[in-house]
């Protein structure tokens, strides 16, 4: 086909198709224009460059809805996978939407949060903090904040925190209130071990405390006491037993005696006595604090007791399990003292397998147990009775102390101490300590042993009121004693004749030099002259740093003269 024919039929064909878009188009009403007069050539130009610009337009179309899909994809993940929770609610608090991280955060499936109150999965306990969340909201449109535990699927606690602000009402969507729900069962954790090591922290540097007041208190006592026994001492050798006085200064001594095991004991909570255990029976040593105890607490309080037959042997000593046995006495009479009760106290043994308690090993244990039938303890408190300080009672009624020392001599013994309100009412305290087989050694002192000697004494205490009992009382067992106060002055007379004196007894606490300085001076004076540290308490020095020094001997205050004469007696021979 030439190519003219060809472009007649194109023509014809354009012609055709002009004629028949032309009788549509008035068909249509639209107006007739000839367009006879147009090169066709031209309109196909046309035609082709409309059919370009639909397919732009269709290019920019399709790319608009992979965008928008993109967007919504995006949108999707951010709402559904953000790290928070987050909740569409209305003014009622009913859930309209919900993301994923809310639905795992409450262990829900998403559609079944969806048209439920809110409160379905707050915590019982925390619904008045919501509550007022969201009236706090709806009268200030501002936004709010609070924290308050949600409940799981599985009835678990998770501490979370919300967020809520106001969405205003437009013609198209009701006021809605959106809220932010935040997992903070991390921090709430962290802060919860925060306040724990800052307590432990407080109570450290209470015990601390302790132990600085605990100390002064046994220096000052133990030298008081060391004077009042040295002179009773003094005063038994000058009468004899049917002298009337003679059965009042057993009183002092005693008292005093007494005074000092209470110094110990004091010393003891605040874990700085070195005092040695011994096999005791505790059934004897409660039946005899029952003496004291039923003097102190009031008629209206019973006391029943049950003890075995025979002995139940622990290492300890009696003043400690005494004042075990006293203080929970004391406490749960002063529970009871309104109403009046009834007291129990019981001595057992108990065979416990290993890890049957935490903290005691395998063995057999002697049991005490003291059960009042009072009001019990608070459980929110039950945990903290044992801290120092902690008191439930009005302001001097009660230190805080008692239980505290308590919790510290029974760990002090290796025991255990646990404390349960009983379901009849009333609290019992139920402690473990121990046992041993070994009887008490029973110490026979020959009426023939001496302790008495002709050597040079050099005694130093600032005490005045100390150095002149000792130069009385050393002088009865014939020693030879130069007593002075004041530390430099020993040391210059120790220097003049550095081979005069025998044995050196001095104290420890001293103005102007300590005891163990002296003492250090004196050995690099003359290496091998005996020396005895006698002191009431010192933080700086105890027997094993005494014997680092090269000091012969360390003794506690009050000790009683022939004592103190025995250990000379021992050094010289």
């Amino acid at each position: 086909m030439s190519r003219m024919n060809r472009k007649d039929m194109i023509q014809e064909k354009f012609d055709e198709l002009r004629r028949e878009a032309e009788a549509l188009m008035m068909e249509k009403g639209f107006e007739s224009h000839s367009v006879a007069d147009h090169d066709p050539m031209e309109l196909i130009h046309e035609l082709q460059t409309f059919q370009v610009e639909l397919e732009l337009q269709n290019e920019d179309l399709l790319r608009s809805q992979q965008e928008l899909m993109e967007f919504k994809t995006r949108y999707t993940e951010l709402y559904d996978f953000t790290p928070v929770g987050y909740v569409c609610l209305d003014i009622k608090g009913v859930i309209l939407n919900a993301n994923l991280t809310l639905a795992d955060m409450l262990s829900w499936e998403r559609n079944s949060l969806i048209d439920q109150p809110l409160t379905r999965y707050v915590f019982f306990e925390d619904q008045d903090i919501y509550y007022r969340h969201l009236k706090d909201l709806a009268e200030s449109k501002q936004r709010q904040k609070c924290e308050l535990r949600m409940k799981k699927s599985d009835g678990t606690l998770v501490d979370v925190q919300l967020e809520s602000t106001v969405f205003p009402y437009q013609s198209w969507r009701p006021e809605q209130y959106r809220t932010v729900i935040i997992d903070i069962t991390e921090r709430k954790q962290m802060e919860k071990e925060r306040e724990t090591v800052r307590e432990q922290l407080h109570q450290s540097h209470k015990m601390e405390s302790i132990r600085t007041i605990a100390g002064g208190i046994a220096h000052d006592f133990n030298n008081i006491l060391f004077i009042i026994t040295g002179n009773v001492d003094l005063a038994f050798d000058e009468t004899r037993d049917w002298h009337p006085v003679f059965p009042r200064l057993e009183k002092i001594r005693t008292a005093a005696v007494r005074a000092a095991e209470i110094v110990k004991q004091l010393l003891s909570f605040s874990r700085v006595s070195d005092e040695k255990q011994i096999p005791v029976n505790v059934v004897r040593v409660i039946q005899d604090a029952l003496v004291l105890l039923r003097a102190s607490i009031p008629t209206t309080i019973d006391i029943h007791t049950q003890f075995p037959d025979g002995p139940v042997r622990i290492l300890s000593d009696k003043i400690q399990i005494g004042q075990i046995l006293m203080n929970l006495c004391t406490n749960a009479s002063q529970a009871m003292e309104e109403t009046g009760g009834l007291l129990e106290i019981s001595v057992g043994t108990r065979v416990l397998a290993e890890g049957a308690v935490d903290g005691c090993p395998a063995g057999t244990y002697a049991e005490i147990m003291v059960k009042d039938n009072g009001p019990g303890i608070d459980p929110d408190i039950l945990g903290r009775i044992f801290e120092p300080y902690f008191t439930t009672r009005e302001i001097g009624k009660g230190s805080g102390l008692g239980l505290a020392v308590v919790y510290t001599i029974v760990k002090n013994h290796k025991g255990s101490l646990t404390v349960q309100n009983r379901p009849e009412g009333g609290a019992r305290f139920t402690m473990l300590f121990p046992m041993v087989d070994r009887k008490p050694e029973v110490t026979i002192k020959s009426m023939e042993e001496s302790f008495h000697g002709t050597e040079r004494i050099l005694f130093v205490d600032d005490e005045e009121n100390i150095t002149q009992m000792a130069h009385a009382s050393l002088t009865l067992f014939d020693y030879r004693v130069e007593a002075m106060t004041d530390p430099e002055d020993a040391l210059a007379v120790f220097t003049l004749n550095p081979g005069y004196f025998d044995v050196v007894i001095t104290d420890m606490t001293m103005p102007k030099m300590t005891g163990a300085k002296l003492a250090e001076k004196l050995i690099r004076i003359r290496a091998d002259i005996p020396i005895v540290l006698c002191t009431g308490h010192s933080s700086l020095i105890d027997e094993e740093k005494a014997r680092q020094l090269g000091i012969a001997a360390y003794m506690m205050k009050p000790v009683p003269m022939a004592e103190m004469a025995k250990t000379i007696r021992k050094l010289m021979d």
